[in-house]
């Protein structure tokens, strides 16, 4: 089975042994529930319902609150268990009183088919004070009792007729249960003497003795074999002879404070020779000869050396309940939920970076080549982290991109229904002014995992096509537009954003002198964001949702060059900037763990410096222009403040502030151009990034164009 794609399934798959009885089986339910619990609320809501499978026979189900109410609406098939929804002993009858509301748990017999129409109501109320109670679900077969306290097993048997108390320890010790080894019960805490008179309600035997010495009770058989509870009678804990109290065991005689639990008024007293140790029916003890009429006796399996306490289903959910006084519940707190709107600023980010960057290679080609030239497949990009796909990339990007061109742009008819041999041959004398290039790009990165947030991966690719005029003298002007897919996986559990962006540019190079270039650029465009995200990892439940961005954004850059000797050197400063305005959503799904974000604005800008070293190499029939890059980046975008809240609590708003990730980085580029006489020119450029604090990218760039 795998368990990162299916349910959680708390699959105990450990079989039963116990007479003429044997299973297993598994148990679903939702890991996490958030709701305003101030009123019932359906564990169902949270996208998936409690069942169980893979069970056959007459099973006990039962289920506790740690805080607050618990019940079923329907009951019906169902049949009564004892100790459980006030019902004293087992019964055929229908157990309607475990609908009821002040229950903190509730338990009931029947076949799998008729618990699980039950556990499909299975509704929890809060106490309005917890903020994480939790509700334990368990699954036994019938006629057994499960403690999810200490996770022991306990039953409480009817002999039929007076039993002895030795023989009763007899009998307790020959017995097994899901494996385990029995004895005659040992209560250490209150909890487990209230969960055992709840269930048994009978004067029944338990494991205490003082045979050995009088006045010095220990428990006899299971793991606390030979633990002193009680030095000297009427509970006085005095000392009698050596007998003194073992820490952590110490009962008390009624009447009981707070968490205090024991002996009846009075008891023990060893009236007639009481030696022997059992329950009243109202959970006092009392001491009784061997031979004194009793017919029940509890017992216990579990704890004993070598062995593990299991059950046939067992599983614990976590409540969130927003509105208890003591709740510090955040959504954001979920990094499933933070990676998604993380992802969001990202994208929208990478969408205008590499639009603007496309535009600045093509003006930086322009000068670097001396004249403008149209090219057929200008700039095949990768950017990998120290990772190298290969890939037919003109293919995928021609047979993508065409078919989203045609559908999607109008850039005059002509443009629209010959694009593969506008971007082949641009000959045609209605564009001889004008220069038609293109530019693909296949962008995969990651995120590296931090203790603040989950790892993430991107994968990016677009397709840019512009055109441009040499106006005056190396001043070029142009048009451009650009498309691009970006996902992003948060994580590996599933939870994923997609990103479809569009956008129209506008650039421009100016060339005031033979030293002095200024690039501007501006662009306009949109998003839509799809989001995929997991709620319950476990249980694989999902909400969905969809939200709209619109952008304004450009560029300006001053370039300054010089030549020393036979190297050209080239200084340069750059300024980034957008705005970009994201509207508000709503998620869709079956969970109620399902949000509503209100809109908000997002602030990028950076700034950068650095300069480049280039030269020429001539040989007879080409030349090669290496250089070398050096650039210092500067993020000065401003944090965003995202707000939202629960579509089934709206009064609860939660916020969370998305910042930049590093705040500068460092740039180091090589590469040359190499250029033909017969009109090809190749280049290629190696990239490395170090991001302060967060790691690093690596880029590979790769484009190829010719005169025409």
């Amino acid at each position: 089975m795998n368990f990162k794609d299916t349910f959680i399934k708390a699959v105990l798959a450990t079989f039963l042994i116990c007479p003429n009885f044997s299973f297993a089986g598994t148990v679903t339910m939702p890991t996490s529930l958030v709701a305003d619990t101030s009123s019932f609320v359906t564990l169902s809501d949270s996208g998936t319902t409690p069942s169980i499978s893979g069970y056959t026979g007459t099973l006990l189900v039962s289920v506790t609150a740690s805080d607050g109410n618990i019940k079923v609406t329907t009951t019906t098939s169902l049949k009564r268990a004892s100790g459980y929804c006030g019902y004293g002993s087992d019964s055929d009858d229908e157990p309607t009183d475990c609908s009821g509301n002040s229950l903190t748990e509730i338990g009931f017999r029947g076949t799998q088919d008729d618990i699980n129409t039950a556990l499909a109501t299975l509704a929890f109320k809060g106490d309005g004070t917890t903020g994480s109670p939790t509700v334990t679900l368990s699954v036994t077969p019938a006629g057994s009792l499960y403690n999810s306290a200490n996770g022991h097993y306990y039953k409480v048997v009817n002999h039929g007729g007076d039993i002895t108390w030795t023989a009763a320890k007899t009998a307790a010790e020959a017995s097994t249960f899901n494996g385990l080894s029995g004895y005659l019960a040992s209560i250490t805490s209150k909890q487990e003497n209230d969960f055992i008179d709840a269930k048994a309600g009978v004067n029944a035997w338990l494991g205490g003795e003082d045979t050995g010495v009088e006045g010095c009770w220990k428990w006899s058989g299971g793991p606390d074999d030979g633990k002193i509870f009680t030095a000297g009678n009427d509970a006085d804990n005095a000392s009698s002879g050596d007998c003194v109290v073992d820490i952590g065991y110490t009962v008390y005689e009624k009447p009981f404070g707070a968490n205090e639990w024991g002996w009846n008024s009075n008891e023990p007293n060893d009236s007639g020779g009481e030696d022997r140790l059992h329950i009243k029916t109202d959970g006092s003890w009392n001491d009784y000869k061997n031979t004194t009429s009793v017919r029940y006796y509890v017992i216990e399996y579990g704890g004993m050396p070598g062995e593990t306490a299991t059950t046939t289903g067992l599983t614990t959910l976590t409540i969130q309940s927003v509105e208890a006084s003591e709740s510090t519940f955040d959504a954001f707190d979920d990094k499933q939920l933070k990676g998604i709107v993380e992802a969001h600023n990202e994208s929208i980010k990478n969408s205008l970076n590499q639009s603007t960057n496309s535009v600045l290679r093509r003006m930086e080609q322009y000068r670097r080549l001396g004249n403008n030239q149209s090219v057929k497949i200008q700039d095949l990009k990768f950017a990998l982290n120290d990772k190298f796909n290969n890939e037919d990339i003109s293919k995928r990007l021609l047979e993508h991109y065409s078919k989203e061109f045609v559908e999607k742009i109008n850039i005059k008819d002509y443009m629209s229904s010959n694009l593969t041999s506008m971007i082949g041959n641009n000959s045609d004398p209605q564009y001889k002014d004008w220069v038609w290039w293109a530019s693909g790009s296949i962008n995969t990165g990651s995120l590296n995992f931090r203790s603040d947030q989950l790892g993430r991966r991107i994968d990016s690719n677009g397709f840019v096509i512009g055109a441009d005029i040499d106006y005056d003298n190396n001043s070029l002007f142009g048009l451009a537009f650009r498309i691009d897919d970006i996902i992003t996986d948060v994580s590996t559990n599933g939870t994923k954003s997609s990103s479809n962006g569009k956008n129209i540019m506008m650039y421009h190079t100016l060339k005031v002198n033979d030293q002095n270039f200024v690039d501007t650029f501006f662009g306009i465009g949109e998003t839509d964001q799809h989001t995929n995200r997991v709620v319950d990892i476990s249980n694989n439940s999902r909400v969905t949702g969809l939200n709209k961005a619109r952008h304004a954004f450009g560029a300006l850059k001053y370039n300054l060059s010089n030549q020393y000797k036979n190297f050209n050197i080239y200084n340069y400063s750059q300024i980034n900037f957008g705005y970009s305005e994201i509207d508000g959503y709503s998620e869709t799904g079956s969970s109620n763990e399902k949000m509503s974000f209100d809109d908000r604005d997002l602030f990028s800008s950076s700034a950068s410096v650095g300069f480049k070293i280039a030269s020429n190499i001539d040989f007879d029939y080409s030349k090669i222009l290496p250089h070398l890059k050096i650039d210092y980046n500067e993020d000065l975008t401003e944090d965003s403040v995202l707000k939202g809240h629960f579509i089934s609590t709206p009064s609860n708003q939660y916020s969370t502030t998305i910042s930049k990730h590093f705040s500068s980085s460092i740039k180091l580029e090589a590469g040359f151009d190499w250029i033909f006489e017969n009109g090809w020119n190749i280049t290629t450029i190696m990239k490395r990034r170090e991001k302060d604090g967060f790691g690093h990218e690596n880029e590979l760039i790769f484009s190829a164009n010719r005169e025409f």
